[in-house]
């Protein structure tokens, strides 16, 4: 099992944390895609940003899913995590074929800052643990694919149209299976 960084506490993460959440998934974003895909898409991201504090609240009010943030010391938010059944609503509004499990892992994000810490493992322990899992991953993001490599996922051969602010850009899923 991976432990959270010393300085590093996860905690449960509730609808009361929708501001704290929703700032620190935009600031990941704009540092995770930004450098990928270029201002224009960081820009969109951004100027979705009441979208995706919609979805954030939304997700952080389900009990269903798990949602976890990681804060130090400082009470700083450094990650974030959240997982539940799937299929997600938008893959079903979509028409994405049928999940080959029945937990996704919806978001996973660390501030670039705790990248290499452990981090970002401990977070995923944490939310999943040994489950079969599956995640969607924007093409192109090999630091992220690598990491999920390293836990047993594996990239699945489609490819799938994003859309709304991630329009222009295709993703994948990961599935981790068998490790449970």
């Amino acid at each position: 099992m991976n432990a959270a960084p010393a300085a590093v506490r996860l905690r449960t993460a509730g609808p009361a944390d929708a501001g704290a959440w929703s700032a620190l998934h935009l600031r990941c974003l704009d540092e995770t895609y930004r450098p990928l895909f270029g201002n224009a898409f960081a820009d969109r991201q951004q100027a979705a940003a009441e979208r995706t504090a919609a979805g954030d609240r939304a997700l952080l009010a389900d009990p269903d899913v798990r949602t976890l943030l990681a804060v130090g010391d400082d009470g700083a938010a450094l990650g974030l995590v959240s997982a539940g059944p799937a299929p997600a609503a938008w893959e079903e509004r979509a028409g994405v074929p049928a999940p080959p499990v029945p937990l996704q892992l919806f978001q996973l994000y660390v501030l670039r800052s705790a990248h290499g810490t452990g981090l970002g493992a401990a977070l995923l322990e944490s939310a999943i643990g040994p489950a079969d899992a599956y995640l969607w991953i924007m093409a192109g993001n090999t630091r992220a694919e690598r990491f999920y490599v390293r836990h047993d996922f594996r990239a699945l051969a489609e490819s799938w149209p994003a859309g709304g602010p991630w329009a222009g850009q295709h993703m994948h899923r990961m599935l981790r299976t068998g490790t449970a």
